[in-house]
């Protein structure tokens, strides 16, 4: 049997001419129905993916996390590796081009005498000694310098320029190190949560009350301006500074080392004050080392400040997993764009009622939200429904009452 033509008019709203009835449709259905149809069941199926998706994305965001934090390792040992071993290659070259030189012009000098004394050289550069100032009189271990070590030690910055020397300074250091580190966290604790009210929780309650904002827009806004004022006064402004006080430094080397140090990071490949005398040091240091106090001090606020933010809060929430424990913080869930999607097969997200809520109707039952109201000194209590209340104010129900 021959297959019948079949003739089809894509216009809409032009029944399609058809022999016999094909994927449940008759010959009097208008195109345009089909095309709807086909589309409702398209984002059907798409939505039905991307929820799936968004399931399996859910369940293995923790795996997903660390594979990332490994290629991101990964690269950044990669994108060295491009970026330095070149300009390494150079410098070695260099270095050997200089010994050579240096044999030649002093054919009296071994080199097995001269590799001996750059090896002592170097061992004293590690250790803070620097062999090209050794008949100055400056000391690594006068009270300011020890000072400044103390603070970089307690702080784990660490720059590395300045080591003890001798075996009961290694082990003095050890020691003070236990009890210090600790006690340095809890003091920069108990001070981040002393400032977080003044320099956080007020301002935003500022921005809700006299711009009208919500909590979430007044969170974001202060934790902007927040950012940018620590960037301006303890980032930008002191790179200026050091680039003028050291000639040597550039710009961006001078904000190198700030970032270098209020991260806590510390390389020691760059520190002010070592080209300089010994009272300029001394007088480097000891603001290097209320930078870096302050400068930590303000950092562990601005981060607790965008650790509050519930976008932040429900991005820990979707990478912990549908088993994770804690609880969103703040208010006005509903206005997060991310809460839509966070919440497990087996989770409920917990609101808070806000103030403005008021029951439609008054009950006794402890599962109905109510208000609590100020205390009225002014009028009278309202009677509830366990009140006896007047008989001259009750209604009279008789049907022939006045």
């Amino acid at each position: 049997m021959s297959a019948k033509p079949v003739a089809l008019n894509f216009q809409c709203g032009v029944e399609l001419s058809m022999s016999e009835p094909r994927f449940g449709y008759t010959c009097s259905t208008p195109y345009s129905t089909i095309l709807r149809e086909y589309t409702n069941k398209t984002i059907l199926v798409m939505s039905i993916f991307a929820d799936k998706a968004r399931t399996f994305l859910r369940t293995h965001a923790f795996i997903f996390m660390m594979m990332a934090y490994g290629l991101f390792i990964i690269l950044g040992a990669v994108v060295l590796m491009i970026l330095e071993q070149p300009e390494e290659n150079l410098l070695v070259q260099e270095v050997r081009e200089l010994k050579a030189l240096f044999l030649i012009e002093n054919p009296c000098v071994e080199e097995r005498s001269l590799d001996s004394l750059l090896m002592n050289v170097l061992s004293a550069s590690k250790r803070g000694v620097a062999a090209l100032k050794s008949d100055s009189a400056e000391c690594n271990f006068d009270f300011t310098s020890s000072l400044f070590f103390v603070i970089t030690f307690l702080t784990t910055t660490g720059y590395g320029t300045t080591v003890p020397l001798s075996d009961e300074g290694r082990v003095f250091c050890v020691v003070y190190c236990l009890v210090g580190i600790p006690f340095t966290m809890l003091l920069l604790s108990c001070l981040t949560r002393a400032l977080l009210p003044r320099v956080t929780h007020t301002p935003i309650q500022n921005l809700q009350v006299f711009w009208g904002l919500s909590r979430n827009h007044a969170a974001l806004l202060h934790c902007s301006v927040l950012a940018f004022c620590t960037a301006t006064l303890f980032f930008l402004l002191p790179a200026g500074a050091l680039c003028l006080l050291e000639n040597h430094w550039s710009y961006l080397e001078s904000l190198y080392f700030c970032f270098i140090s209020l991260s806590t990071t510390g390389l020691g490949d760059y520190l002010p004050g070592r080209t300089q005398s010994q009272a300029a040091r001394q007088v480097l240091e000891l603001a290097t080392s209320c930078y870096l106090m302050l400068g930590l001090i303000v950092l562990l606020v601005v981060l607790e400040s965008f650790w509050e933010l519930q976008q932040v809060q429900a991005i820990l929430h979707f990478f912990s997993g549908p088993t994770w424990l804690g609880e969103l913080k703040g208010v006005g869930l509903d206005e997060l764009v991310l809460s839509g999607d966070m919440v497990g097969p087996e989770e409920e997200p917990h609101y808070t009622l806000p103030i403005s809520t008021i029951s439609p109707t008054f009950s006794d039952s402890p599962a109905t939200p109510t208000v609590e109201l100020p205390p009225n000194f002014d009028m009278p209590p309202m009677a509830t429904s366990k009140e006896k209340v007047s008989p001259s104010l009750r209604p009279n129900s008789s049907p022939g009452g006045d």
